[in-house]
This record gives structure tokens, sequence and C-alpha cells, in this order.
């Protein structure tokens, strides 16, 4: 706030953990200054969606990446003095419609070993005091690569752009952008505003790959994911049971049932956002 009133601009401050926060957002603004990490900044998000008002990002959080792919990689010092040079942009988002009715998501929506994952980290200890930031994203790589070893590849029925591709999959990924969960690249050539989705998947005869680059990853080193992607604009699957996650948010969540099968279609909803990248 010290930071923002230095630069000139008169500020609200508002806690998304208050009940209130949405009203908050209905106040006239200039532009919407989201300090905190993915989570954070999807919760505002899906709120300023169609709204025109612009979202700016200060990257307090694990991962990062939302900001990393909205180009908000300063430090929040040098975001806040770029404010007022800053740049409007569209964003996509991604739309999920299902059993629940529709939903936003923001960096990816997908089946399988990620979506267990996810699903089982719920119960897991939070972050400890004693690691750094980038040692806990490499902790949940090393679980991550532990539940591959033994992880078993489950068929899928799906059809993309209307071309059936099921199969059997360990996962598969619908990306909105370059990168999810603990900063794992997996779309590194994903757009933020073409209009699409990227499909991104291994099968069993793609374990020995992914295992590599998760190996590369707790390394240190950010590689290029050895799969292919192909972009689309509508994904529709046939859901029986399996977990789905959405960012990281799952669904259906532990001991709730759903009726199944049931059909479930992701697709992009162009220019949904507007970006204030900050100047230099």
């Amino acid at each position: 706030m010290a930071e923002l009133a230095n630069a000139g601009h008169h500020a609200i401050y508002q806690s998304t953990k208050k009940s209130d926060y949405k009203n908050a957002l209905k106040k006239p603004v200039d532009v919407v200054l989201v300090a905190g990490g993915d989570g954070t900044v999807g919760k505002v998000g899906r709120d300023l969606i169609d709204s025109g008002i612009p979202l700016g990002v200060l990257p307090l959080g694990m991962a990062n990446n939302l900001a990393c792919s909205l180009g908000f990689t300063a430090s929040p010092e040098e975001i806040v003095a770029g404010l007022e040079r800053g740049k409007k942009r569209a964003f996509d988002i991604g739309l999920a419609r299902g059993l629940w009715g529709k939903r936003y998501f923001f960096e990816s929506a997908g089946g399988g070993l990620l979506a267990d994952y996810l699903r089982d980290a719920k119960d897991t200890p939070k972050k400890t005091k004693q690691l750094s930031e980038e040692q806990e994203m490499r902790r949940h790589v090393s679980l991550l690569r532990r539940m591959l070893h033994d992880y078993s590849a489950r068929k899928w029925k799906m059809d993309i752009d209307g071309e059936d591709i099921s199969d059997e999959y360990i996962l598969w990924e619908a990306m909105n952008i370059r990168s999810v969960g603990p900063a794992l690249y997996l779309a590194s050539q994903a757009a933020t505003k073409d209009g699409q989705l990227d499909f991104v998947c291994a099968r069993e005869q793609d374990r020995s790959l992914l295992l590599k680059y998760l190996d590369a990853r707790l390394a240190g080193q950010r590689v290029k994911f050895p799969l292919p992607l192909r972009r689309f604009r509508r994904l529709k699957i046939v859901w029986k049971k399996s977990t789905l996650h959405f960012d990281s948010e799952v669904w259906p969540r532990k001991n709730k049932k759903a009726k199944t099968p049931s059909d479930i279609e992701i697709m992009v909803k162009p220019s949904a956002l507007v970006i204030l990248q900050p100047g230099r």
C-alpha cells in the first residue's frame, strides 16, 4: 500500500479471506491489483470476467503460473512503478460445463495423474516454514513422480473438435497457459489470447518420457515437455467417476457422488478478461 501511495495511486485494500470481498470489486476502479498466488488470482479473476475492469498481479505465491504467463515477472515494487505505463491486453479463459453447471479455469483442466495427486494432496500437511518456495515445489514434484511410478493408465472416452481420441491415458490436460501445478511447463507454446486451448497427454508408452521430465524438474532444469500438443476449441468427455481438476480444485470431492456416465464439455471463452501489463 505504501508503494502504491508513493507511486501516486489511491488504493483500497480488501482481503479475499473476508466474505465481503466481492462487494469491493463492484466499486468503480481503474484496475484491480491482486497480491497473492494462482489461487487468489483465479478467485478474483472469476469475478472480473466480462467486466472490462483490468486485472494486475503482484506475484506473492509459490508457483505463480498465472503471473509468469501474463508477464508479471518483476518484483512487486517494479510492477507498481510500471502501472502508470501499463498496457491493456485480452486474456482467454477456459470454461467447463457439466453436472455442476459451468466453471471457469485459468491454468488448466484435466484428468489422470495430476488430478488424482491434487485430490490426495488435500489431505497432506501444508507447507512447512523450513522449506523455501522452490523447495516446496520440488517436494510436490517428487511426490508426483513417486505416484507416477505405479500409476495405471485409465480409459477415457473423449472427442476433440469432432475427432475421437478415446484411449488409455496416464494424464491429459486442457492447458490455458504454459504451466500448471508446481511449475510444470506442459504447454510451453501456449498463447493467452488465441481463442484456443492446448491438449497435452501421456499414454503408457510415454511413461519413461514423463519420468525423465519430472527428474529434470527436480534437478532444477526448466525443460520443454517432451510430448506433442494440439490446439483445440472444444473437448467433449464422457465422464465415468474419475477425478477431474480445474486449476487446483478437484471434482467431485471425496465422498461425493455424481450421476455417471455424464457428458462434460471443455472450451475456451475468448478475451474474457482484461489484463493490465505494467510498463518497464
